[in-house]
């Protein structure tokens, strides 16, 4: 008696049959039986075919351990204390409120990937490799802070430096709703003595009087629109004579406004448009010198210059 079987392979395809003889015995029988399924395993990795190129192990990085031994509030915490002032382990374990042995756990797994030292004061202190991580730690935060609104907005349509600096934006406080936003844009226009620079593709006529009588004053304005937003306001309002400069862009693709000592920029939401019922209004000083960095890099690339009579290209 011959019995044959056949194993199918579960992306298709099928191995050849394979006899198994059963001539004595119901126990050699299962025996042989065995014999020919272990066969067919054999077989089955014989016939399969694998990618001499593709990777049998993965080769570690080191990316994913290094953040885990990040990957601490306690960590960041001993980083964080020790980032101005080095700090010898009773200071440490009694600002954060640790144990002797927890802190002494911590320490060593920050020594160990290169972030802290111990110093001839026996103090902690930070590696220059540390404080080349830490400076990246305000991206985090801000990404942290704000995570509802990235997951409905586009910043990536900022130039790429001006993505990687996001983290300057963390003490910015968001205003919403489009009559609030509109208020405050008002508000602080009427408010400035010496600088207004706009990014916008909006129609904003109620600032065209403000942004004249601010300039006639002496103030510095500056304004960049789009073409296709400059066109519709002239289209739809009468002809205004401008005593600031203007550069048109082919496109503006988020809202932003330098003033005196506050700034503000509204982004676009994930269908492109910007978003005017949602402003980020900074007020402190490092979210104020990313957006005039920005206006100055918009401004510096804007081709088109439309000036007012007797003023030379800046």
């Amino acid at each position: 008696m011959q019995w044959t079987y056949s194993v199918r392979l579960v992306f298709g395809g099928s191995m050849p049959s394979v006899p198994c003889q059963a001539k004595f015995s119901r126990l050699r029988c299962c025996r042989s039986n065995h014999r020919s399924f272990m066969n067919l395993r054999s077989a089955c990795s014989e016939g399969l075919s694998i990618d001499p190129n593709y990777p049998r192990v993965m080769e570690p990085t080191g990316l994913a351990r290094f953040l885990f031994e990040l990957a601490s509030d306690e960590r960041l915490g001993i980083l964080d204390a020790i980032a101005d002032t080095p700090l010898r382990h009773a200071q440490i374990a009694r600002h954060l409120k640790m144990t002797d042995s927890e802190t002494t756990r911590h320490l060593n797994r920050l020594a160990s990937t290169g972030l802290l030292m111990k110093n001839a004061q026996s103090q902690y202190e930070p590696t220059n490799l540390a404080r080349l991580v830490s400076a990246g730690f305000p991206f985090f935060r801000f990404l942290l802070k704000n995570r509802d609104f990235l997951l409905k907005h586009d910043v990536r349509v900022l130039p790429s430096e001006f993505v990687e600096r996001l983290g300057a934006l963390t003490g910015g406080t968001f205003v919403n709703g489009m009559y609030d936003v509109a208020a405050a844009q008002v508000r602080y226009l009427r408010a400035v003595k010496h600088r207004i620079w706009v990014l916008t593709d909006q129609m904003f006529e109620q600032a065209i009087p403000i942004l004249r009588e601010k300039a006639t004053m002496g103030a510095d304005v500056c304004v960049i629109r789009s073409r296709e937003g400059f066109e519709r306001e002239i289209a739809r309002l009468p002809p205004v004579e401008r005593n600031y400069p203007v550069r048109l862009v082919p496109g503006a693709r988020i809202f932003l406004a330098v003033l005196d000592d506050v700034a503000g920029v509204c982004f676009p939401s994930v269908d492109g448009e910007v978003d005017m019922e949602a402003m980020l209004l900074l007020t402190d000083p490092s979210g104020h010198r990313w957006a005039s960095d920005l206006f100055a890099h918009e401004w510096s690339e804007a081709g088109e210059w439309l000036g007012p009579p007797g003023t030379v290209k800046r």
